[in-house]
């Protein structure tokens, strides 16, 4: 979570030159007037804005915003703002200027608006210098431009002020002249045919294809509700009244409620054609709008009769799903692909426990053949270890019902963890269309049952290992460990073992093995070892400082990047086949190897790019 400032910087404390007074004080030479600064003068000066400098020399705006009888208001874009691109897309906007100049002065007010009647003006719609919109709005104490948040606010010069933003803002879609309304349209896109379909079961297509009326349509792709069991939607469609409420949920009613607009309504409740209150949210780690916790992929298709925003996934809210009068327990007998689930729970007694009419669970239920990826003899084992077994299946348990799209929306908040039947934490994450429970993927969700939900899971899912209370540092580990000795020859060379030794700092260390080591060629290895500067970059590729990241945040972190000791940017995924956990191109292959002063995760290949 970033934190929200509020500087009032006097520029010219900063960037100002102070006439010296003659040292004969001689009072007959006027003394020097002061340098006006202006925005550009400010940004050049400050060294973080490189990038939005360069922009503003392409388009000529530079001399637009050091024009000292003029006043603007500049949310600026640092150049780490302008990196979340791609190197790519920025070489594409320098060389379209009409584009460019369009995007920079979407970033521009004209006139002087310091932080408190911006913070004053969260919830409104502010036009900028292009003509288009922005919303203003609160997340917390932090204010957001559209999804940007203000990192460092009024910092004043003598034509305007700049804030400062941590992402580039992009002008709005125009509206252009629709053809088509919001059934035509879904119908022509080719990927909401299962919506289409729901909304002719349901009698709503006619009433979308109004062009009397102005709607606001979240419209689930096909992949969103492919992520509902087979049965589950079958029984939703056949249920008119159910499934009325569930797609009325998705829409606002004479209305048309653009991207700008709904960014302004960050963190408030709109209510939809079905009576429900549903939440758009902005997620300030994202930068992504969000309606009822689930992400907002595509914005402002603009139809004759209304503006399509794309989800990904189905918001089921509060609606009571029809479910069968069998328990968890009878769910799983019956679907045939849970023998060996059905078997561990009989033989643990949790069998009794999830057939419980009286009492609601959400299973993530692992298929036969995910028990079968197991090493050979491992259920075997677990079967005849029934505490360890148990220990396992409550982590695949979460008390109460947890639908797919609340699983989406807790995947997509900065608290995406969830605490499960046996006291742990299990990471829910949400990337590419694929919910994650750790590494296991969720193949089929919203499996229903009269007490409880069943989430099929391709893998089975360990619980992590327990902290304990851990006696040696990471380099004392490192050292015993003799699948490490490459690595701690390296931390030797590169003078690193007295900083990972230090217990009074925190790791996260990603280790690379002998074997890891072993794929580089033996010349570039032996050019790293001779070289300590090059040898000290790549090894603090493989720590991230002041932070104990468990295997379980891992999970939790999937989709996004780390930071490195080295200042590199490192992306942490999962593999959607294999379920383990990625560190940039390498795999984990041991986690929660915790330390007095951080924890090690074992990676097979050495993070050298």
């Amino acid at each position: 979570m970033k934190n929200f400032k509020t500087l009032c910087i006097t520029i010219a404390s900063l960037f100002l030159l102070q006439a010296c007074n003659d040292d004969d004080n001689n009072n007959s030479t006027p003394p020097e007037q002061p340098v006006a600064v202006t925005i550009v003068d400010a940004a050049v000066a400050n060294g973080n804005f490189t990038t939005l400098v360069a922009a503003l020399q392409a388009t000529g705006l530079d001399a637009t915003l050091a024009d000292k009888n003029a006043k603007f208001t500049v949310f600026a874009p640092t150049d780490d703002a302008f990196d979340l691109l791609g190197e790519e897309a920025v070489t594409a906007l320098l060389a379209d200027t009409d584009r460019l100049s369009d995007i920079l002065t979407y970033h521009v007010i004209s006139g002087e608006v310091d932080a408190a009647t911006a913070i004053a003006s969260a919830g409104q719609l502010v036009e900028m210098v292009n003509g288009d919109s922005v919303g203003l709005s609160l997340d917390g104490d932090m204010l957001l431009v559209n999804t940007a948040t203000v990192t460092i606010t009024d910092l004043t010069t003598d034509n305007g002020i700049i804030h400062v933003i941590d992402a580039v803002l992009m002008p709005p879609a125009e509206m252009g002249t629709p053809t088509s309304n919001i059934v035509e349209t879904a119908v022509a896109a080719g990927n909401f045919t299962t919506l289409v379909t729901a909304l002719q079961a349901a009698n709503l297509d006619t009433v979308l294809a109004d062009t009397s009326k102005k709607f606001t349509v979240f419209a689930p792709t096909d992949a969103a509700f492919a992520m509902i069991d087979e049965k589950t939607l079958a029984a939703i469609i056949a249920d008119q009244e159910v499934l009325t409420n569930i797609l009325l949920q998705h829409v606002i009613a004479d209305a048309e409620v653009d991207s700008v607009t709904a960014y302004s309504l960050n963190g408030t409740m709109v209510e939809t054609a079905s009576g429900a209150n549903i939440t758009i949210d902005i997620n300030s780690e994202t930068d992504m709008l969000t309606f009822g916790g689930v992400n907002i992929v595509t914005k402002d298709i603009y139809t004759t009769n209304g503006i399509i925003h794309v989800i990904d996934a189905v918001i089921v809210a509060d609606v009571e799903l029809p479910t069968v009068p069998m328990s968890l327990v009878d769910v799983a007998v019956e679907n045939g692909n849970f023998t060996t689930l059905v078997t561990a729970l009989q033989a643990t007694g949790l069998d009794t426990v999830l057939a419980d009419l009286d009492t609601d669970y959400t299973v993530f239920a692992p298929s036969d053949a995910a028990f079968a990826k197991l090493p050979e003899g491992t259920v075997a084992a677990l079967l005849n270890d029934t505490d360890t077994l148990s220990n396992i299946l409550l982590y695949h348990v979460v008390p109460g019902k947890v639908m797919s799209d609340a699983a989406v929306a807790i995947a997509s908040s900065d608290n995406n963890q969830v605490v499960t039947a046996n006291s742990a934490q299990v990471a829910l994450s949400f990337t590419d269309g694929m919910l994650f429970v750790n590494g296991a993927k969720v193949s089929a969700a919203d499996v229903m049952a009269d007490n409880g939900i069943i989430h099929v899971v391709d893998n089975v899912i360990l619980p992590p290992t327990a902290k304990g209370t851990p006696t040696d540092s990471i380099v004392d580990i490192a050292v015993a460990n003799t699948n490490l000795s490459t690595l701690v020859d390296a931390l030797t060379t590169a003078d690193l073992v007295t900083t990972l030794a230090d217990e009074t700092a925190t790791f996260t260390v990603f280790a690379p093995t002998n074997d890891a080591f072993a794929k580089l060629d033996p010349a570039v290895l032996n050019a790293l070892l001779a070289d300590t500067d090059a040898l000290t970059s790549v090894l603090l590729k493989h720590v991230v400082s002041d932070v104990e990241i468990n295997s379980v945040a891992a999970y939790g972190a999937n989709g996004t990047m780390l930071t490195t000791a080295a200042g590199d940017m490192i992306s942490v995924g999962i593999n959607a086949e294999t379920g383990m956990l990625m560190i940039g191109d390498t795999n984990v292959i041991m986690t929660d190897i915790y330390a007095t002063n951080g924890v090690i995760h074992i990676i097979d290949t050495v993070i050298a790019e």
